[in-house]
Protein backbone atom coordinates (compact mmCIF):
# COMPACT_ATOMS: atom_id res chain seq x y z
CA UNK A 1 0.00 0.00 0.00
CA UNK A 2 2.81 2.07 0.78
CA UNK A 3 4.43 1.61 -2.39
CA UNK A 4 1.44 2.51 -4.37
CA UNK A 5 0.67 5.60 -2.27
CA UNK A 6 4.28 6.26 -3.29
CA UNK A 7 3.58 5.99 -6.74
CA UNK A 8 0.72 8.24 -7.30
CA UNK A 9 2.85 11.14 -5.68
CA UNK A 10 5.12 10.49 -7.95
CA UNK A 11 2.79 10.36 -10.53
CA UNK A 12 0.75 13.61 -9.17
CA UNK A 13 4.38 15.42 -9.20
CA UNK A 14 5.12 14.76 -12.74
CA UNK A 15 1.95 15.64 -13.81
CA UNK A 16 2.12 19.50 -11.88
CA UNK A 17 5.69 19.62 -12.98
CA UNK A 18 4.55 18.78 -16.85
CA UNK A 19 1.35 21.48 -16.06
CA UNK A 20 3.62 24.15 -14.91
CA UNK A 21 6.31 23.77 -18.61
CA UNK A 22 2.83 23.95 -20.43
CA UNK A 23 2.20 26.92 -18.46
CA UNK A 24 5.28 28.22 -19.09
CA UNK A 25 5.44 27.85 -22.60
CA UNK A 26 1.95 29.45 -23.18
CA UNK A 27 3.65 32.20 -21.51
CA UNK A 28 6.46 32.51 -23.34
CA UNK A 29 4.33 31.36 -26.73
CA UNK A 30 2.09 34.59 -25.56
CA UNK A 31 5.02 37.18 -24.80
CA UNK A 32 6.35 36.23 -28.41
CA UNK A 33 3.10 36.74 -30.12
CA UNK A 34 2.29 39.89 -28.49
CA UNK A 35 6.52 40.94 -29.46
CA UNK A 36 5.64 39.79 -32.70
CA UNK A 37 2.07 41.68 -32.89
CA UNK A 38 4.09 45.15 -32.14
CA UNK A 39 7.28 45.00 -34.07
CA UNK A 40 7.64 46.74 -37.01
CA UNK A 41 6.48 50.00 -36.06
CA UNK A 42 7.93 53.90 -36.70
CA UNK A 43 6.98 56.90 -36.22
CA UNK A 44 6.01 59.24 -38.59
CA UNK A 45 5.96 63.21 -37.74
CA UNK A 46 4.16 66.33 -39.72
CA UNK A 47 6.84 68.97 -39.38
CA UNK A 48 3.53 70.66 -37.71
CA UNK A 49 6.22 72.51 -35.58
CA UNK A 50 4.48 74.12 -32.77
CA UNK A 51 1.82 73.96 -29.56
CA UNK A 52 4.22 71.20 -27.81
CA UNK A 53 3.03 68.32 -30.55
CA UNK A 54 3.98 66.12 -33.13
CA UNK A 55 6.95 65.35 -31.52
CA UNK A 56 8.30 63.26 -28.63
CA UNK A 57 9.71 64.90 -25.26
CA UNK A 58 11.95 62.58 -23.42
CA UNK A 59 12.97 64.38 -19.94
CA UNK A 60 16.77 64.71 -19.28
CA UNK A 61 15.99 64.30 -15.34
CA UNK A 62 14.18 62.35 -12.26
CA UNK A 63 13.63 65.02 -10.14
CA UNK A 64 17.16 66.17 -9.12
CA UNK A 65 18.83 63.25 -10.83
CA UNK A 66 19.93 63.21 -14.49
CA UNK A 67 18.83 60.53 -16.48
CA UNK A 68 21.04 58.17 -18.17
CA UNK A 69 19.95 59.70 -21.70
CA UNK A 70 21.68 63.01 -20.68
CA UNK A 71 24.83 62.35 -22.17
CA UNK A 72 27.37 65.11 -22.95
CA UNK A 73 30.78 63.79 -22.66
CA UNK A 74 31.50 61.54 -25.88
CA UNK A 75 28.37 60.40 -27.12
CA UNK A 76 26.76 58.36 -30.28
CA UNK A 77 23.80 59.24 -31.78
CA UNK A 78 22.26 56.50 -34.32
CA UNK A 79 18.76 55.85 -35.66
CA UNK A 80 16.83 55.59 -39.23
CA UNK A 81 15.06 58.06 -41.20
CA UNK A 82 13.18 57.89 -44.27
CA UNK A 83 11.83 61.55 -45.96
CA UNK A 84 10.57 62.35 -48.93
CA UNK A 85 11.57 64.94 -51.34
CA UNK A 86 10.79 68.64 -51.49
CA UNK A 87 9.17 68.20 -47.62
CA UNK A 88 12.17 69.13 -45.50
CA UNK A 89 13.21 72.44 -46.62
CA UNK A 90 15.40 74.19 -43.94
CA UNK A 91 18.71 75.32 -44.94
CA UNK A 92 21.66 75.15 -42.89
CA UNK A 93 25.48 76.31 -43.67
CA UNK A 94 28.25 74.68 -41.50
CA UNK A 95 30.59 76.42 -39.98
CA UNK A 96 31.40 77.92 -36.46
CA UNK A 97 27.90 78.42 -35.23
CA UNK A 98 24.83 76.47 -33.75
CA UNK A 99 22.95 76.85 -37.07
CA UNK A 100 22.05 73.13 -37.14
CA UNK A 101 18.89 74.57 -35.27
CA UNK A 102 18.02 76.11 -38.67
CA UNK A 103 17.39 72.72 -40.51
CA UNK A 104 14.00 70.27 -40.21
CA UNK A 105 15.20 69.34 -36.73
CA UNK A 106 15.10 65.86 -35.80
CA UNK A 107 16.91 65.62 -32.28
CA UNK A 108 16.81 69.19 -30.30
CA UNK A 109 18.48 69.05 -27.21
CA UNK A 110 19.10 72.29 -27.60
CA UNK A 111 19.22 74.76 -24.10
CA UNK A 112 17.68 78.38 -24.60
CA UNK A 113 20.63 80.97 -24.85
CA UNK A 114 23.89 80.33 -24.36
CA UNK A 115 24.12 76.95 -22.32
CA UNK A 116 26.06 76.95 -18.85
CA UNK A 117 27.18 72.67 -19.94
CA UNK A 118 26.23 72.94 -23.99
CA UNK A 119 24.03 71.75 -26.11
CA UNK A 120 23.16 69.97 -29.41
CA UNK A 121 21.21 68.72 -32.32
CA UNK A 122 20.80 67.30 -35.50
CA UNK A 123 18.48 68.49 -38.33
CA UNK A 124 17.86 68.28 -41.92
CA UNK A 125 19.49 70.88 -44.32
CA UNK A 126 18.98 71.34 -47.75
CA UNK A 127 17.78 67.54 -47.20
CA UNK A 128 21.32 66.81 -45.98
CA UNK A 129 21.97 65.71 -42.38
CA UNK A 130 23.19 69.02 -39.92
CA UNK A 131 24.60 68.35 -37.05
CA UNK A 132 26.16 71.26 -34.22
CA UNK A 133 27.43 71.44 -30.82
CA UNK A 134 27.45 74.14 -28.49
CA UNK A 135 29.89 74.21 -25.33
CA UNK A 136 29.58 78.26 -23.54
CA UNK A 137 30.34 80.56 -26.25
CA UNK A 138 31.68 78.39 -28.85
CA UNK A 139 29.56 76.72 -30.92
CA UNK A 140 30.16 74.11 -34.58
CA UNK A 141 27.91 72.81 -37.37
CA UNK A 142 28.94 70.24 -39.54
CA UNK A 143 26.58 69.13 -42.99
CA UNK A 144 26.95 66.34 -44.71
CA UNK A 145 27.26 65.71 -48.69
CA UNK A 146 24.10 62.96 -49.23
CA UNK A 147 20.93 64.06 -49.45
CA UNK A 148 18.84 61.45 -47.27
CA UNK A 149 15.31 63.01 -48.66
CA UNK A 150 14.70 60.48 -51.49
CA UNK A 151 11.97 58.25 -50.01
CA UNK A 152 14.52 55.77 -48.67
CA UNK A 153 15.27 54.85 -45.26
CA UNK A 154 18.64 55.54 -44.12
CA UNK A 155 21.14 55.08 -41.00
CA UNK A 156 22.43 57.92 -39.44
CA UNK A 157 24.87 58.16 -36.81
CA UNK A 158 26.52 61.21 -35.48
CA UNK A 159 29.52 60.98 -33.10
CA UNK A 160 31.07 63.39 -30.93
CA UNK A 161 34.48 63.17 -28.94
CA UNK A 162 34.93 65.43 -25.70
CA UNK A 163 38.63 65.80 -25.21
CA UNK A 164 38.91 67.35 -28.85
CA UNK A 165 35.72 67.97 -29.39
CA UNK A 166 35.86 66.17 -33.10
CA UNK A 167 32.40 65.65 -34.70
CA UNK A 168 31.20 63.26 -37.40
CA UNK A 169 28.14 62.10 -39.58
CA UNK A 170 27.93 58.87 -41.13
CA UNK A 171 25.23 57.75 -43.45
CA UNK A 172 25.03 54.03 -44.20
CA UNK A 173 27.69 53.67 -42.88
CA UNK A 174 29.89 56.22 -44.97
CA UNK A 175 31.64 59.01 -43.30
CA UNK A 176 29.68 61.77 -44.81
CA UNK A 177 31.48 64.99 -42.94
CA UNK A 178 33.63 65.14 -39.97
CA UNK A 179 35.66 67.71 -38.47
CA UNK A 180 38.53 67.14 -36.18
CA UNK A 181 38.21 69.69 -33.38
CA UNK A 182 34.85 71.62 -32.68
CA UNK A 183 33.56 72.70 -28.64
CA UNK A 184 35.18 70.50 -26.59
CA UNK A 185 34.31 69.37 -22.72
CA UNK A 186 30.84 68.55 -20.99
CA UNK A 187 28.06 69.14 -23.02
CA UNK A 188 24.92 67.63 -20.88
CA UNK A 189 22.17 69.48 -19.61
CA UNK A 190 23.30 70.97 -16.11
CA UNK A 191 20.25 69.57 -13.62
CA UNK A 192 18.03 71.73 -11.25
CA UNK A 193 19.64 74.64 -13.47
CA UNK A 194 17.38 77.73 -12.92
CA UNK A 195 15.40 77.96 -16.34
CA UNK A 196 12.38 80.30 -17.98
CA UNK A 197 11.62 77.48 -20.48
CA UNK A 198 11.07 74.45 -17.84
CA UNK A 199 8.76 72.94 -20.41
CA UNK A 200 11.34 72.92 -23.02
CA UNK A 201 15.18 73.06 -21.67
CA UNK A 202 15.20 70.29 -19.43
CA UNK A 203 14.49 67.73 -22.36
CA UNK A 204 15.49 66.01 -25.56
CA UNK A 205 12.92 66.28 -28.41
CA UNK A 206 12.15 63.76 -30.97
CA UNK A 207 10.98 65.27 -34.37
CA UNK A 208 10.66 68.86 -33.27
CA UNK A 209 12.02 72.19 -32.32
CA UNK A 210 11.58 72.61 -28.53
CA UNK A 211 10.36 75.79 -27.96
CA UNK A 212 8.23 76.52 -30.43
CA UNK A 213 10.20 79.82 -31.12
CA UNK A 214 8.98 80.46 -34.64
CA UNK A 215 9.09 79.26 -38.59
CA UNK A 216 12.90 79.84 -38.98
CA UNK A 217 13.41 76.47 -36.58
CA UNK A 218 11.31 73.78 -38.84
CA UNK A 219 9.99 70.78 -37.43
CA UNK A 220 10.94 67.56 -39.33
CA UNK A 221 8.54 65.77 -41.81
CA UNK A 222 9.01 61.86 -42.24
CA UNK A 223 9.74 58.46 -40.18
CA UNK A 224 12.13 57.50 -37.83
CA UNK A 225 12.89 54.19 -36.09
CA UNK A 226 15.30 52.54 -34.13
CA UNK A 227 17.46 54.70 -31.71
CA UNK A 228 20.21 54.35 -29.83
CA UNK A 229 22.03 56.82 -27.81
CA UNK A 230 24.99 56.07 -26.44
CA UNK A 231 27.79 57.00 -24.15
CA UNK A 232 31.11 56.22 -26.71
CA UNK A 233 32.27 56.90 -29.90
CA UNK A 234 30.87 53.56 -31.82
CA UNK A 235 32.34 54.59 -34.73
CA UNK A 236 35.94 55.72 -36.35
CA UNK A 237 35.90 54.51 -39.72
CA UNK A 238 33.08 53.39 -42.54
CA UNK A 239 31.51 50.55 -41.54
CA UNK A 240 28.08 48.04 -42.64
CA UNK A 241 24.90 49.83 -41.61
CA UNK A 242 22.94 47.49 -39.09
CA UNK A 243 20.87 44.54 -40.63
CA UNK A 244 18.88 43.96 -37.80
CA UNK A 245 17.56 46.16 -34.24
CA UNK A 246 19.99 47.87 -32.21
CA UNK A 247 21.36 45.37 -28.77
CA UNK A 248 21.71 46.58 -25.95
CA UNK A 249 25.33 46.84 -24.20
CA UNK A 250 27.01 48.81 -21.01
CA UNK A 251 27.51 52.19 -23.60
CA UNK A 252 23.83 52.03 -23.98
CA UNK A 253 22.47 55.31 -22.78
CA UNK A 254 18.75 55.00 -24.51
CA UNK A 255 17.22 52.65 -26.79
CA UNK A 256 14.42 53.62 -28.25
CA UNK A 257 12.63 50.26 -30.74
CA UNK A 258 10.06 52.07 -31.64
CA UNK A 259 7.58 48.83 -31.50
CA UNK A 260 4.98 50.00 -29.71
CA UNK A 261 2.53 50.30 -32.59
CA UNK A 262 0.00 52.22 -30.17
CA UNK A 263 0.13 54.11 -26.92
CA UNK A 264 1.64 57.55 -25.75
CA UNK A 265 4.95 56.44 -24.57
CA UNK A 266 8.36 55.07 -26.44
CA UNK A 267 9.97 52.99 -24.11
CA UNK A 268 13.25 53.29 -23.43
CA UNK A 269 15.25 49.45 -23.41
CA UNK A 270 18.47 50.85 -21.77
CA UNK A 271 19.45 48.94 -18.38
CA UNK A 272 21.99 52.19 -17.88
CA UNK A 273 22.30 53.67 -14.31
CA UNK A 274 19.45 56.45 -14.59
CA UNK A 275 17.40 54.41 -16.97
CA UNK A 276 14.68 54.28 -18.40
CA UNK A 277 14.41 57.32 -20.14
CA UNK A 278 11.24 57.01 -21.85
CA UNK A 279 9.45 59.28 -24.21
CA UNK A 280 5.73 61.12 -24.17
CA UNK A 281 4.45 61.09 -27.64
CA UNK A 282 2.71 64.42 -27.49
CA UNK A 283 0.04 64.59 -30.92
CA UNK A 284 -1.77 67.14 -32.41
CA UNK A 285 -2.36 69.03 -35.51
CA UNK A 286 -4.65 68.59 -38.43
CA UNK A 287 -2.65 64.94 -39.13
CA UNK A 288 -2.30 64.21 -35.15
CA UNK A 289 0.80 63.50 -35.68
CA UNK A 290 3.33 61.83 -34.23
CA UNK A 291 1.62 58.53 -35.60
CA UNK A 292 2.56 55.43 -35.69
CA UNK A 293 3.50 53.58 -38.79
CA UNK A 294 4.11 50.35 -40.20
CA UNK A 295 6.63 51.37 -42.72
CA UNK A 296 9.88 50.46 -41.56
CA UNK A 297 13.65 49.93 -43.07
Amino acid sequence: VAATAAGREERYADAVDALASAGDALTDATAARDRAAAAGHSLRFFGTGSGDIDRVKVALANGGASRAVNVGGDFTIEFWLKATAGQNTGAVAAGNTDAWINGNIIVDRDVFGAGDNGDFGISLGNERVAFGVAVGATAKTIVGATSVANGQWHHVAVTRRADTGAMAIYVDGVLDAAAATGPSGDASYRTGRVTSYPNSDPYVVLGAEKHDTGPAYPSYRGWLDEMRISNIVRYTAPFTRPADPFVRDGATMALYHFDEGGGSTLTDASTAIGSPSPGEIKRGGASNGPAWSTDTP
